[in-house]
C-alpha cells in the first residue's frame, strides 16, 4: 500500500512541479528516488538499473526516428513548404467565418503533422500565418491553441492508420502491426474527434464574444513568434516529401527509418535552393531532437522505476482483472501509464513493455489501433513536455489557454476513445 501511496504522490509532485515550470530532466530522477523509497527498493539500484535502463533503452528505440523527423521537419519548415501548404489550404477556405479561420487552423496543423512534421515544428510553421488572421478576425488566441492542438495532437497523432507519428510506430515494434492497423477503429475515432473538436471550439468563441474578448487581450507574448518567408516553393512541390514518406511508409512499406531519411533527402534536393543556410538547417534540425527526446526518455526512465515497484503490480493485476472486454482494460492501462509519464511516445512504450504479453490473445490490429489512441488520452494533463512546449513558444500561459487543450486532447480524446471501442470489440 505505501509503495502506490507513494507511485500517487511522485505523480501529483510531477505535475505541479511541472506546471511550476520545473525541467523533466531535473525532477524525474528525484522522483524516482521517492518512489523507490517508499516501494522498499535501494535508491542506486533503481537509478542506475530500471530508471537508466528504460531511458536509454527508449533513446536506443527511436533516437534514429526522432532525429530523421527532427531535421525532416526543419527542412519543410525552413525552405517555406510548410508555409507553402498552410497558404494553399487558406487560399481554398479563406477567412469566410470565424469557424472556417478555426477550422482552416486545424487544417494546416493535420496536413503537416500527417504529413511527417512533428508538432514542435509545426507549431513555428502555423503560428507566425494565424497571428495576423486571428488579428484581423479579433478571435481570441486561446482559440488558436485549440485548434492547432486539435489538428496536432489527436487524429493525425494517434487515429489516422498510416500516419508516421512516433505513436502509431511504437506499437509496431512490439505486436508486429503495421501503420494501418485497425484502419476502421481509427476512422471512426477521427469522425468523433473532429466534430466534437470544432464544435467546442466554436461554443468557446461564442462565449468570448459575449464576454467582449478578443485577440489583443488574449494575445500572449507575440515576440515568440518567427518571421515569415517571403519566397515558397510551389504548393505541388511542396507536399511532394510528405506524400513521398506516407507512400514509403504505407503502400511500399519499407523500414521507417529509411523512409524518413529518403524523405529527408528528397526534400533537401527540392527545397536545396530555397534554404538560406543548408548546413545551418540540417544542424538545427539534429540538435532540435535533444528536448524532445530527453525530455522523453525521462519520463520514461521514472515510469521504468514505477514499472519496477510493487505498486505497480497491484495497479496491474486490478487492471487486468477489469470487467468487460480485455481491450477495455487495456485501455484503462494505457491512459493511466501515460498520465504518470505525461507523454503519449513514453507511457504508451512502457505500458506496451510491461502489458503486451498479457494481450496476446486479443486481435493485434485492435491492440495497436486502441493502444495508439488510448496514448493520447491523459498524457496531456498540465504536466506534459509537450503541452509546457505548446504553450511557451505561443507566448502564453497555462491560466489563459490549458483549458482548449484540456477539452481538444483529453475529453475529446477519450470520448473518441469510448466509441472507438465499440468496432474493435465487435470487429476484430
Amino acid at each position: 500500500m505505501l509503495s502506490l501511496i507513494g507511485i500517487i504522490i511522485s505523480l501529483v509532485l510531477l505535475i505541479i512541479l511541472a506546471f511550476k515550470g520545473f525541467g523533466l530532466l531535473l525532477v524525474t530522477p528525484v522522483l524516482a528516488v521517492l518512489v523507490a523509497l517508499t516501494s522498499n527498493m535501494d535508491i542506486v539500484e533503481a537509478l542506475t538499473g530500471p530508471y537508466m535502463d528504460s531511458f536509454v533503452g527508449f533513446a536506443q528505440d527511436y533516437f534514429l526516428i526522432f532525429l530523421f523527423s527532427a531535421i525532416f521537419g526543419k527542412v519543410i519548415a525552413d525552405s517555406g513548404a510548410a508555409a507553402s501548404i498552410a497558404a494553399g489550404i487558406m487560399k481554398v477556405i479563406g477567412k469566410k467565418s470565424r469557424l472556417a479561420v478555426i477550422a482552416a487552423t486545424m487544417i494546416i496543423t493535420a496536413a503537416l503533422t500527417y504529413g511527417g512534421v512533428s508538432l514542435f515544428v509545426a507549431i513555428f510553421v502555423v503560428m507566425p500565418i494565424a497571428r495576423p488572421i486571428f488579428k484581423e478576425m479579433d478571435i481570441p488566441w486561446p482559440i488558436f491553441i485549440g485548434s492547432f492542438a486539435l489538428g496536432a495532437a489527436t487524429f493525425t497523432m494517434t487515429m489516422l492508420p498510416g500516419t508516421p507519428q512516433i505513436q502509431n510506430i511504437i506499437p509496431m515494434t512490439h505486436l508486429g502491426t503495421s501503420p494501418t492497423s485497425g484502419a476502421l477503429i481509427g476512422l471512426v475515432a477521427t469522425a468523433v474527434v473532429i466534430p466534437f473538436g470544432l464544435w467546442w471550439l466554436n461554443r468557446e468563441d461564442k462565449k468570448y464574444q459575449k464576454k467582449n474578448i478578443g485577440y489583443e487581450e488574449t494575445k500572449g507574448n507575440v515576440s515568440a513568434d518567427t518571421e515569415e518567408k517571403n519566397h515558397y516553393p510551389k504548393f505541388i512541390i511542396s507536399i511532394f516529401p510528405s506524400a513521398l514518406l506516407l507512400i514509403l511508409i504505407n503502400i511500399v512499406q519499407l523500414n521507417i527509418e529509411l523512409s524518413l531519411a529518403l524523405s529527408v533527402i528528397a526534400a533537401l534536393v527540392l527545397f536545396y535552393i530555397y534554404l538560406e543556410q543548408p548546413l545551418q538547417t540540417f544542424n538545427t534540425g539534429a540538435m532540435n531532437v535533444a528536448a524532445p527526446i530527453l525530455n522523453t526518455c525521462a519520463v520514461v526512465g521514472f515510469g521504468g522505476v514505477v514499472a519496477s515497484t510493487q505498486g505497480f503490480e497491484v495497479m496491474r493485476a486490478a487492471l487486468l482483472d477489469f470487467p468487460g472486454h480485455p481491450l477495455i482494460s487495456f485501455a484503462v492501462a494505457i491512459n493511466v501509464m501515460v498520465g504518470i509519464t505525461g507523454s503519449a511516445s513514453g507511457g504508451l512504450g512502457i505500458a506496451l513493455e510491461t502489458l503486451a504479453d498479457d494481450y496476446s490473445h486479443v486481435n493485434s490490429e485492435a491492440l495497436h489501433r486502441i493502444g495508439a489512441i488510448s496514448s493520447g488520452g491523459l498524457d496531456s494533463l498540465p504536466h506534459s513536455g509537450a503541452v509546457v512546449t505548446l504553450l511557451t513558444v505561443s507566448g502564453t500561459t497555462h491560466r489563459v489557454s490549458y483549458m482548449p487543450v484540456f477539452w481538444m486532447c483529453v475529453v475529446g480524446p477519450l470520448i473518441a476513445l469510448a466509441v472507438a471501442l465499440i468496432p474493435a470489440i465487435f470487429f476484430y
